[in-house]
């Protein structure tokens, strides 16, 4: 069955394969985390992302979701989807013929989302198993490539045109990297291109101990990156500047009980910056 759009004019298409098996270990696995922290919001009568599609992949995914829903919160993974999906938008409103490359995209469904236009390139980058497995639901189209490779090794950037500006988001990825690691994948990116802009999360040290914890006896992946002062971010790459830094817990998208919640957390500085999405230019 093919499932359209949920929004604007997507330019991936979804065949829904009823009970679909997923067989992924270790850092592969968790992508089910984010895909299905969507589809609970999705149910929620205050859905912030309203994607639909997030909700119809987890119905045809044989898996035991429940297993792997503590590690994340749902309500501060869409708000942390919605807010690169905010970026996305404004960067292809500015530049309509760059460049998005959705780092680590697991079985996102932020193509889908955000509809870019025919002008634009989308990359989906992943592990080839994860690739794989997102061929049984997305079809690559004219303006759509997804590219199996993991994301440390330094040839795969070779299969990505620079002739345009790019857009690099990673939406929960980087923590599962070393800081070495994420120094050499953000130092490629901006070696790569002219011009563009960089967005992913951090998470802090409490934020990673606590994740970690919740990680335990669930699946072997383990959070590695901790970003306790952004400074030590910021001077990764020469080149780049920070422009945005948003807290996930002042997001003005959380209903309003969420953000009276999270309002008091903000007063903690261990729980303020528990999840910082951050947007550098270079």
């Amino acid at each position: 069955m093919s499932i359209p759009a949920t929004s604007g004019t997507a330019r991936a298409d979804a065949v829904l394969r009823p009970r679909h098996p997923l067989r992924l270990s270790g850092e592969q696995e968790t992508l089910v985390i984010p895909l299905y922290a969507k589809a609970l919001d999705y149910r929620s009568k205050h859905s912030i992302l309203h994607d639909r599609r997030a909700e119809e992949l987890v119905q045809s995914i044989d898996f035991d979701f429940e297993r792997l829903r503590s590690p994340g919160n749902p309500r501060v993974l869409a708000v942390r989807a919605w807010q690169y999906d905010v970026w996305i938008r404004e960067f292809l409103a500015a530049r309509p013929r760059s460049l998005v490359l959705n780092l680590g995209c697991g079985l996102d469904t932020r193509i889908a989302r955000i509809g870019p236009p025919a002008s634009a390139l989308w990359i989906d980058l992943d592990f080839p198993e994860v690739i794989e497995l997102r061929r049984n639901f997305f079809s690559e189209l004219d303006g759509y490539r997804m590219l199996g490779a993991s994301l440390t090794d330094p040839d795969w950037l070779g299969n990505v045109p620079a002739d345009r500006p790019v857009l690099a988001v990673a939406d929960g990825v980087f923590e599962y990297l070393s800081e070495d690691g994420v120094r050499s994948v953000v130092g490629r990116l901006t070696e790569r291109f002219a011009h563009g802009e960089v967005a992913f999360d951090v998470m802090n040290s409490y934020a990673l101990n606590l994740g970690n914890a919740r990680l335990q006896g669930k699946t072997e992946a383990r959070l590695r990156f901790a970003v306790d002062d952004l400074r030590r971010v910021d001077a990764f790459v020469p080149t780049w500047r920070r422009t945005t830094t948003v807290s996930v817990l002042a997001s003005r998208v959380l209903p309003f009980w969420y953000r009276l919640i999270y309002a008091l957390a903000y007063l903690s500085p261990n729980l303020r910056n528990t999840i910082r999405m951050v947007r550098y230019e270079f």
